[in-house]
C-alpha cells in the first residue's frame, strides 16, 4: 500500500477496502460537494456505485492515466478527503490535473494544503511528471489558497469551460512545474559512474574497479536468467544458450525500460569451458561499449542438468 505520511494527516492510494469510508464521506458532503462538481447519478451514492468508482480508478493507476488518493487522520482509516490526479500525459508534456475534496467539518485546519503537498511531491518524484495543473471556480476562494500555499501559480481564466450544476462556469487556472536540473546536472547525475581509482593498477580487461550508482535509483536484481528460448525450450549448445540468456536479460530490462547502460553488475556461472571467441563477441554486442563490473565462475553443475551457464545481473532504473 502506498502511504504518504504528514505531520497531520496521511494520504493512500485508493483500495477496494475504502468503498464503504468513501460512501460515508460522499454521502455526508453530498450538497456540499455538489457546488463543486458535476451532476452525479444517483448510483453514485450506493456502496455498490463506490466500488465500482474504486475499480475503475484501479484500472486508471494500473494503464498510468490517473490516481486517487484517499486523505486520513492518523491511526484512522476513515476517509476525511480525496486527492486526484486525473488526464495524466506523457511523452513530451509529462503532466495531469489535481483536483480535491475534504470533508466539510475539517475545512480550515490546513488537512488539504498538506494533503497536496505530498501529492505533488509523489507526482514529481514518483510519478516522473513535469507540470500539474487545477481549475478552480472563481468563487472558491479557500481552494485557490490551497494551491497557493502549495506552491502552484496563477495563469489565467478559462471561461466557461465546466459544466456544473447546469451552469458552465469560469475557472482560474493554476499550475506547478518541478524544478529541473540543467541538462549537464541531468546527464551526470543520471548515469551509472565507472571509476578506477589512480591508487589502484588498472583492471584486467576493460573494466572499472569501482561503480557509482546514482543517487534515488532504483535497484533491479535480476534472478539468474538462463538459456530457454521463447517456447521455454533449451538447447543443448553452450553458445546458444549463452546467446539466449543475454537476449532474456534484455527482455527484462526492456520491460522496465531500462536500458543496457544502467547495468553495473554482473555474475556469470558456467559448467563448461568458455569459447571466449564467441563470448567476446556477444558480450560486446550484449552491452554495446557501457562494460558493467563482471563476475565470471567455473562451476560443476546448475540447479538443472541441461543448464550450461546462468547470468544474474544489477541494474539501475531512475
Amino acid at each position: 500500500m502506498t502511504r504518504l505520511n504528514g505531520e497531520n494527516i496521511y494520504v493512500k492510494l485508493v483500495e477496494e477496502s475504502d468503498s464503504e469510508s468513501l460512501l460515508s464521506l460522499e454521502a455526508n458532503n453530498r450538497e456540499f460537494f455538489q457546488q463543486f462538481t458535476g451532476a452525479r447519478e444517483e448510483s453514485f451514492y450506493t456502496l455498490q456505485g463506490q466500488v465500482d468508482r474504486i475499480k475503475e480508478e484501479i484500472e486508471m493507476k494500473e494503464a498510468d492515466r490517473g490516481y486517487l488518493f484517499v486523505i486520513c487522520l492518523p491511526h484512522s482509516e476513515q476517509a476525511i478527503g480525496q486527492v486526484f490526479l486525473t488526464e495524466v500525459v506523457r511523452y513530451n508534456l509529462q503532466s495531469c490535473w489535481i483536483g480535491y475534496f475534504l470533508d466539510q467539518e475539517h475545512n480550515g485546519k490546513g488537512y488539504m494544503t498538506e494533503a497536496v503537498k505530498l501529492v505533488v511531491d509523489y507526482a514529481f518524484n514518483q510519478l516522473d511528471l513535469h507540470r500539474i495543473e487545477a481549475g478552480v471556480m472563481l468563487h472558491n476562494q479557500g481552494s485557490m489558497k490551497v494551491l497557493l500555499k502549495s506552491g502552484f501559480h496563477k495563469e489565467g481564466i478559462a471561461r466557461k469551460n465546466v459544466k456544473i450544476n447546469g451552469r458552465w462556469e469560469d475557472h482560474q487556472t493554476l499550475a506547478i512545474v518541478r524544478d529541473e536540473p540543467s541538462d549537464n546536472d541531468m546527464v551526470k547525475n543520471k548515469q551509472v559512474q565507472r571509476i578506477n581509482p589512480a591508487t589502484l593498477v588498472p583492471p584486467i580487461g576493460p573494466y572499472t574497479h569501482l561503480t557509482v550508482v546514482p543517487k534515488g535509483a532504483d535497484l533491479l536484481v535480476l534472478s539468474g536468467q538462463v538459456g530457454t528460448d521463447l517456447e521455454g525450450n533449451i538447447p543443448s549448445d553452450l553458445n546458444q544458450q549463452l546467446y539466449n540468456t543475454f537476449q532474456n536479460i534484455l527482455r527484462v530490462l526492456q520491460s522496465q525500460s531500462v536500458p543496457v547502460e544502467n547495468i553495473f553488475k554482473v555474475n556469470i556461472w558456467a559448467t563448461e569451458e568458455i569459447n571466449w571467441e564467441f563470448f567476446g563477441e556477444a558480450w560486446e554486442k550484449f552491452h554495446g561499449g557501457a562494460t558493467p563490473a563482471m563476475t565470471f565462475c567455473y562451476i560443476p553443475a546448475l540447479a538443472v542438468e541441461s543448464l550450461k551457464i546462468e547470468i544474474e545481473v544489477w541494474a539501475a532504473k531512475y
